[in-house]
Formats: C-alpha cells, structure tokens, sequence
C-alpha cells in the first residue's frame, strides 16, 4: 500500500524548484529604457511618430521635439522596433538589449500613397493599406482641426473623394448629408454606416420640432453625428465601396465611415487645452425690391399675377388662364426684412483633455462645451461633451478597454424651411410694404397682409427647442494566447433620448398660418446594441503569409417615439392640454435585429501580391423569414509592381511606387423598408358606433427582399518624384442586382390597396475617382503641401414599378420624379418652347410656355439636382512657426429647384418684379413664366472657398507649457457661383436620398470666422 505521507512529502520537496525557475524567469525579465529621436530627412524633428515593439502593445509617440522613450519588461535578445507615421513609410529598426537602456533613431521618409499606414476595415480589424485590393480614405485629426466648424460632418467636407457632402441647412445644428458614390437606394437612406471604436452608432435624423410639417420624403432636422466631438477623433477611414461587405455585409452598400477616437498613450500625463470664439455672418443677402412703386393700389395682393383694379390689360396665357392686370402705378414704401430676422452669431469652442499611463495601463479623459448661435435671431445650438477610455494590459495574452462618451446638446430653433412661416419664408411670400416693426398699444407685433405671418413673429413668438441625451458606451476584450492568433470581443451600447418641443402662440392679428396657435412635444427614445466577436491568425511561411478572420456580429435595435399636438390656444395657453383642439396622440415602436458571420482569408507573397477573398452570411429581422438571410461575398486583389525585383533598375528616383487593385463585393441596404412593413397592417376605427378594423392602404409583401447592390472597383496608386507625388486613381461600377431595388408599386383598386412595396427596380452608378498628393517644397524651415481631387458619378434608374414618373411629394412644389431611364430625384416638369433665338416670345416679349393641342402643359426632364463633378483643392505652406492653410472644394453640373424665386416676384419683391414695374419688362411677364417650372430650375454649380487657416505656434513661454498656438480661420468665406438664391448648397429634403436640390425657405449656409487658442502641457 502506497504511504500518502511519503507521496505528499515528494511534492514538496519539488517546491522549491519550481520556485527557484519561477524567480529565475521573473529575474530574466528586466525594465529596460528605450529611446531616441524621430527626425525627417532633412534632419528636423517628427512629432506624432509611433515608435512600438514589434509583436507587442509596448510603445510610446514622439513628441514635438521628435523624442520618445519607454519602459519595457523584455528578456535580454534581438527585437524590432517599427517607426510608423501618417505620411511616412514604416521604419524597422533592430536593437539588442543587454542592459538597462537602449538608444535607436529613426529617419522618416516620405509617402504620399500612406501605402504602410494600418487603416480600420472593420470592428477590430486592421490591415497595411497596400494589402487592400479596394479605397480606403483616411483623413487625420490634424485635418479635423482648424475647419470653423464644430460638426464632424462638415469637417470632413473636400476631404474625402467621391464623397459628395452636403451641408442641407445652415441652422447652428443644421443637418449634414453625405452621399459615397451616387444615390443608391429609393426607399431608404443612402447614408453610409458609421461605426466609432467598434461600436455601429445611430446618425438618425428625425423630426421632432416640426410635427406640423408634411411628410414625404423629407429627412429635415439635425442627424445624430452632430452629437460627435471631432477633438475627441484620432482617425477616420472610409471605405466608399462595397468592400466592406464582408465586414458589415447587409448595411455596407453605402460605404462605412469608421472613427477611431482618441486614447491615452505611455508617459507622463499630457494635458492638451483650447479655447476659441466664433463670429457667423450671412453671406450673401438676396434681392429684395425696395423700389417705391407698386401696380393698382397699396392694397392690391399678388399685383404682378392678380386681377387688378383702374387701368388694366388684359392678357391669355397659353394654358388659357386670364388675367385682368393693372397698369396704373402707385407709391409705397418698401422694406427689406431681412435685416430684422438676421444677426451676427457669436460662439466658443471650448476643449480639455488629459492622458497618459505606463505601459499596462493607459487613460484618457476629455471633455467639451460648445455653444453656437445662428445667423436667424433667437436660434443656437449646445453641446457639452464627457468622454473617458481606459486600457489595461492584465498580461501577455490579455488586454481589457472600454470607453463612455456623453453628449447633452440642446438647441433653439425655427420652424424648418418647408412651410410658410418659417424665417425665410415668411420674408419670401409677404409684400414688403409693411413696417413689421410696429406695434400695437399693448405692446403686440402688427400683422401684415391677410393670411401671411409678421417675420417679426417667427423670430419672437415661436419657440422651438430640442434636447437630445446620449451615451455611447463600449467594452472590449483581446486575447493573444498564442503567436499570431488574435481573439477580439467588443460589447457596444448607443443610446440617447431626443426630446423636441414646438409653441406658436396665438397671434394679435388675423393669419392663416398656425395663427390660433399651436403645441407640440415629441420623445423619442433610440436604444441599439452590437456585440462582435472575432478571431484573426496571421501566419509567415517564408515568403508567404496568411491573415484568416472569422467573426460574428448581432445588434439589436429598439426605437419608440410619444407624439402630442394641439392647436387653437388661448392667451396664457402653452400646453397640450389647455389647447382648445387636441390632435390624437400618436406612439410609434421599433424593434429589429441584424445578425451574421463572416471568413475573410488574405495571402500574401512577400509585399508583392496579396489576394483576399471572404463571405458574410446576414439575416434581418425585418424581412420574411423565408427571405430574411442572404450570402454576401467578396473578392480583392492588390499587386505592388514597386515590391519586384526589377524595378529598382526601371524606376529609379522618377517613378518610386506602383500598385495595382481590384476588388468586388455584394453588398446590401436593410433601410428601405420598415421593420413591420412587410405585414398588412390594421388600425380601429368606428363604423355607425361600432368598432371595425380598418385595412392601411398600402398592403403587406410577405416576399419581400433586401436591396442588394453588387460593385467592382478597379484602381491604381502611384508616386514619383521621391515620393513627393501621389496619384490615386479608382473607377467603379456599382448596381442593383436581382431587381431587388424597393418600390412602392401602384396597385389596381381590385387588390384592395394602393401601393405594396416590391422588389421590381434596378439603380446603377457609374464613375471615377482621382485623388493627387504632392511634397513641392520640404526643408526644414519651409514646407509645402498640395492635395486634391476630381470625381464623376452618373446615376440611373433602369427600372421602376411602373412607365409613367414617380412623383415625390413636396411642399415646394419641386416637380421631383423617379422615372426609369433618368437619375434619381430629375426635375420633370413643364418647360418653354424654344425657337431658333432660344425661349419663344410673344409679340410683347413675354415667354411662352409649351402646350398641347389641348392647351395642356407638356412635361419633360428639365433639370437634374445630381452633380456630374466634385473637385477639392487643398494646400499648406509652413515656415518655421507660421503655417498657411486653405480648401477649396465644390460641385459642378447639378441644378436645384428655386421656388423662392418664383415666389418673390409673385408677391411684388422680387427682381424681376421691380424690372416689370419699372417698364423693363413687358406687363404680364411675372404672369407668364408663374406657373412655368423650368424658370425655377437654375444651375447649382459652385465652387467653395471652404477653409482658411493662419496659425502661429507661440515660442516656449512658460516651462510647464509644451507648445502652444494661436489660429485665425474663416469657412465658407467665398462662393463662385451663379444662383439667384442665398447659397446653392441647400435641400429642403434634408437628408432624403430622393429630394435633392430643392430650395424652399432654407437658412442660408454662414460665413464663419473662428480664433482659437491651444496650448499642450
């Protein structure tokens, strides 16, 4: 029998070796100080230089004397160290260690093509750049910086090619739009994801201000990236393309905008502080007629288009209306309103963070306060932002981070431009013969003519606020447990309140327009939650590699709204439930989820070849489930011709680099349709005092698909000079495949419904990009940088549910169609014949619009609100502490729908109504183009002088301060263009992906001036 005594006593006396191996390991692994000087060429110092073991998290950033230093627990041997950098090639450097300190400096070189740099493609995932076979664009922090603007959206606009972003409104939290390689979609959103630090986030737009505004397709209001800090972002990379398939597969056919934001470093603790004000003016002022004449009497509305009293003529338009028009001409006195709704807005920008750690674990805190106000009296906007991200290394094989980020925004508003008693158009439809100043005994604003709103009012009595809380939260796991295998969690959390309230209250005088007042309140409450999980292994077999991925990802999305409004208050009144009419409330609910895996394989030969090839299965819960999951694939190729043997002898100093790549992928679009769309839905109602079902008329599709678009993308990035040029070229063919595009189809009245929404068009988009980088001049007291861009898309619907247009409902009276043949959103309306001079005239000189043998107006395509070019030009020149920087950047060939031009001349305020009255123009001429939509379609092309920036960086003033600056920038300070409205970058559809270039009341885009103070410590 064995003596248990005995066996433990064994055990025991193996103790203390295991011990002595123990302490014989952790003596092995000593802290050794590594350091040294990042430096350019031509010798000068290179801050911002990621200096890092290789195959380790260890490292540290150079700083602004090009310097760097870190700790790190290494074995005595051979190591790596990678010197990488925005703009430079990637360095390797070998050390050995053998004692407690090392010394290794670097020289940058050059690289206009960033072919090194790690770009974000996804969730966890990085890769080179020239291992991708598709575009990746990334804009830095620095390129955020210095923009007058305090939204990430707007920021970004001239930095991105092929990148169509607009801004739709130039209220202080006005919406940004942004299109990647045409409209891609009808009944959806052709927004790009955006995803922040692994986390997909929400960039809703949603109306909560405005109830009483139509529907349709408007998408008017603030979209959620405005929530966004862009001092808190390190990076953005863009991929325009359906590359990204593979990655996020059902939601990627619109491109994917991923923010990396910005995260503590080893070191001492770095305190980074700026302060700046902002002063925003109004551009351009339209035409308004103050000239002191006005056709019949000062009592006459619409004189230019009505009947009129005393002496008249009498004129027949082609249509075969009439009109009796005075002749006889009286004095008035005229005003220009819009010196009383407009101001000069003043704000600041206000920013603190502070960072640092040691190498297991790093910190980074921050926070915000920005406050705006508009160039409308009485509007702005606020945003306070928290944000805090931790790391910490547990071990070798384990590494924990995570990240809040909150935002409490609140801004005073107007009503938007798709009503009448918005600012702008209050001023647009109301003849300017009334001092809207005046008042009455009581102190109350007088009214104006019957039916229109004092402007006065707008600015004074209607208030419009909106609150909007946010948090976005993630948790992240990484593991290494083995060389090369990498197992990466992210947990994320987007969710935020939007809270809008609206009061018009009752007006002293008579007025059509909301005029007994009214009240809303909106809630609406987004909750969305992603999990993703994946695994990478990346394998070197000689001169060969291997990047296998595999990843799963679920999001659950939750959305409820509480709508209320009322109408006819009393004196006093300001609530809902003190109104005399209270509409029925409305409740909406929103619940979906989106989940699917992915493989992804990458080989790679040396640095010359690397072929990609991957597939995504995803599933929706917003479709059948017989139609709910599809497979998503995807093909790339990337060949780095500079990487082979032969070409140091071809190119030489001229021709430095050269790539090759393509790639193809299937990507798709879960936002045409509604999560309970697919369902025949019914509501109550009462019939003869019984309760009865009533059936929505527009009926269930229980087959319907998601949209599907396939793209292939062929390109080349080449550089020369000593890679002091760049050129990055990509042409692109992006379709609907599988007449999968969603429409809403008109049904016979048999079916028992109107409309059903099919799978039964086909949308195209076709078009090239070229992007030029260029080094002139790099001393090391002067340098100077040049970049720019030139794309073109063109945009068809080869298929629709039906011959005859789509019309788009608008408040504008915008003649917007979807017809098959055309590009989405065309203007088909009726036009002006033509004879060999151009526009036919009568035998008085007025134009004559074209009929049928009907006298019916003839329609056709008569304008196109989609570019045919975006370009973009930017430059810096720096020396020694003073840096010049500007863009320019613009969009050419688009028209936009003006219907505030028409509407001014019909009230009597308008320029060419002052040329009719003055005699310039034959009488009736306002009368004859009226109701002529062409007159009102005018070319929107424009090019921008975007940003200016001077900055001084201020010499060492204090010894606890690292640097400092002061910088001076102006945004939007010029426009080239020909348009007869305040600024043809406008939409009065917002972000809709249909209703583009209509201008209806829209607040102009401002002229912004901004200096700025930073300072680091």
């Amino acid at each position: 029998m064995t003596n248990p005594l005995k066996k433990q006593h064994g055990r025991w006396k193996t103790l203390p070796l295991l011990l002595l191996l123990q302490l014989a390991a952790t003596l092995a692994l000593a802290q050794v100080r590594i350091s040294g000087k990042v430096t350019g060429n031509d010798g000068s110092p290179v801050p911002g230089v990621t200096v890092q073991l290789r195959n380790s998290s260890t490292g540290a950033s150079s700083d602004a004397n090009g310097q760097y230093s870190f700790n790190a627990n290494i074995q005595p041997g051979n190591y790596t160290l990678e010197f990488t950098g925005i703009g430079f090639k990637t360095v390797h450097k070998n050390i050995s260690v053998s004692g407690a300190t090392v010394s290794a400096d670097a020289v940058m070189e050059e690289d206009v093509l960033n072919m090194d740099e790690i770009v974000v493609i996804g969730s966890s995932l990085r890769q080179s750049r020239k291992q991708l076979g598709n575009t990746v664009n990334s804009v830095s922090s620095k390129q955020l910086v210095n923009t007058g603007s305090g939204n990430i959206g707007a920021a970004l606009q001239g930095k991105v090619p092929g990148a169509q972003i607009t801004q739709t409104s130039g209220d202080p939290s006005g919406g940004i739009s942004v299109r990647m390689r045409g409209t891609s979609t009808i009944k959806g959103s052709s927004e790009p994801l955006y995803v922040i630090d692994g986390v997909i986030v929400s960039n809703a737009t949603t109306n909560v201000t405005n109830l009483n505004v139509g529907g349709g397709p408007n998408e008017v209001g603030t979209n959620r990236m405005a929530d966004i800090n862009p001092n808190d972002i390190e990076k953005i990379d863009v991929i325009p393309g359906a590359s990204a398939s593979a990655i996020y597969g059902s939601r990627a056919s619109n491109g994917v905008v991923l923010i990396t934001t910005k995260a503590g470093k080893a070191g001492r603790l770095s305190i980074d502080f700026s302060t700046g004000i902002m002063l925003n003016q109004l551009r351009k002022k339209v035409y308004i007629s103050t000239y002191g004449k006005q056709f019949g009497s000062a009592a006459l509305r619409l004189g230019n288009i009505s009947n009129g009293p005393g002496n008249t003529i009498t004129y027949t338009r082609g249509d075969g209306q009439v009109r009796t028009l005075s002749t006889d001409l009286v004095d008035v006195t005229r005003y220009d309103y819009q010196d009383q709704i407009f101001q000069t807005g003043l704000g600041t920008d206000n920013y603190l963070s502070l960072s640092g750690g040691t190498e297991k674990t790093k910190y980074y805190f921050s926070g915000g306060y920005y406050k705006n106000e508009g160039i409308i009296r009485n509007t702005d906007f606020r945003r306070f932002n928290f944000k805090t991200r931790i790391q910490q290394v547990i071990n070798d094989y384990i590494t924990l981070s995570g990240g809040v980020a909150y935002t409490n925004s609140f801004s005073h508003e107007k009503p938007n431009g798709n009503v009448f008693w918005s600012p702008i158009n209050s001023v647009n439809i109301t003849n300017n013969l009334y001092n809207i100043e005046e008042r009455d005994a009581a102190g109350n604003l007088k009214g104006v003519e019957p039916t229109r709103v004092n402007p006065l009012s707008v600015i004074e009595d209607m208030q419009l606020t909106q609150a909007v809380s946010r948090t976005i939260t993630d948790f992240q796991v990484k593991l290494t447990p083995a060389k090369g295998l990498s197992i990466d969690y992210i947990l994320g959390i987007d969710n935020f309140s939007q809270e809008g309230n609206n009061l018009i209250k009752r007006y002293p005088y008579i007025s059509a327009q909301e005029g007994l007042g009214y009240v809303s309140s909106a809630l609406v409450n987004s909750f969305l939650i992603n999990n993703d999980f994946n695994v990478s292994y990346n394998a070197q077999l000689g001169d060969f590699s291997s990047l296998t991925t595999a990843g799963f990802n679920h999001q659950y999305q939750k959305i409820t709204g509480l709508f209320n409004q009322g109408r006819d208050l009393l004196n006093g009144i300001t609530t809902i439930n003190g109104a005399a009419t209270r509409l029925d409330p409305s409740y909406t609910y929103d619940q979906r989820q989106v989940f699917g895996g992915f493989v992804q394989e990458t080989f790679g030969y040396k640095n010359i070849v690397f072929l990609t090839a991957a597939g995504r299965i995803d599933g929706s819960t917003s479709f059948p489930k017989d139609t709910r999951t599809y497979f998503y694939p995807k093909v790339s190729a990337s060949w780095n011709i500079s990487e082979m043997g032969f070409w140091k002898d071809f190119g030489g100093n001229w021709f430095n680099a050269a790539r090759l790549r393509a790639s193809w992928g299937l990507a798709g679009n879960l936002t045409g349709i509604g999560t309970y769309q697919r369902f025949s839905n019914y509501s109550s109602g009462s019939l003869n005092g019984l309760a009865t079902y009533n059936l929505d008329a527009s009926l269930g599709n229980e087959f319907v698909e998601p949209e599907r678009s396939s793209e292939f993308e062929f390109g080349t990035d080449l550089s020369f000079l000593n890679n002091r040029l760049g050129v990055v070229f990509t042409a692109y063919n992006k379709k609907i495949v599988g007449n999968s595009l969603l429409v809403d189809r008109v049904l016979a009245p048999s079916s028992g419904g109107s409309s059903r929404i099919e799978n039964v068009g086909d949308l195209t988009n076709k078009g090239w990009e070229l992007g030029i980088t260029a080094l002139p001049v790099s001393t090391k007291n002067f340098s100077w940088n040049v970049g720019g861009s030139l794309s073109r898309n063109k945009n068809k619907v080869t298929a629709s549910s039906q011959v005859t247009p789509i019309t788009l409902a608008n408040a504008a009276g915008s003649p917007s169609v979807i017809i098959a043949g055309e590009p989405v959103g065309v203007f088909y309306g009726n036009y002006f014949e033509r004879d060999g001079k151009g526009i036919a005239l009568d035998s008085e000189g007025r134009p004559i619009a074209a009929i049928d043998d009907k006298k019916v107006l003839l329609r056709k395509v008569i304008g196109d609100p989609n570019p045919d070019w975006l370009l973009s030009f930017n430059s810096m020149l720096t020396y020694k502490k003073l840096s010049f920087s500007f863009l320019i950047d613009g969009a050419l060939g688009q028209d936009v729908f003006n219907a505030d031009r028409r509407t001014r001349q019909g009230v009597g305020i308008g320029d060419y109504s002052e040329r009719e009255i003055k005699g310039e123009l034959p009488r009736g001429y306002i009368f004859s183009i009226y109701n002529t939509e062409e007159w009102r379609v005018e070319d929107a092309s424009y090019v921008k002088l975007r940003e200016v920036a001077l900055t001084y960086e201020l010499p060492q003033f204090a010894k606890f301060i690292r640097s400092s600056s002061l910088s001076l920038v102006g945004r939007n300070l010029l426009s080239f263009d020909d348009y007869d409205g305040y600024d043809p970058e406008t939409n009065a559809g917002g972000n809709s992906s249909v209703l583009r270039g209509v201008d209806f009341g829209n607040v102009p885009i401002p002229r912004t001036y901004q200096f700025t103070f930073r300072a680091s410590f």
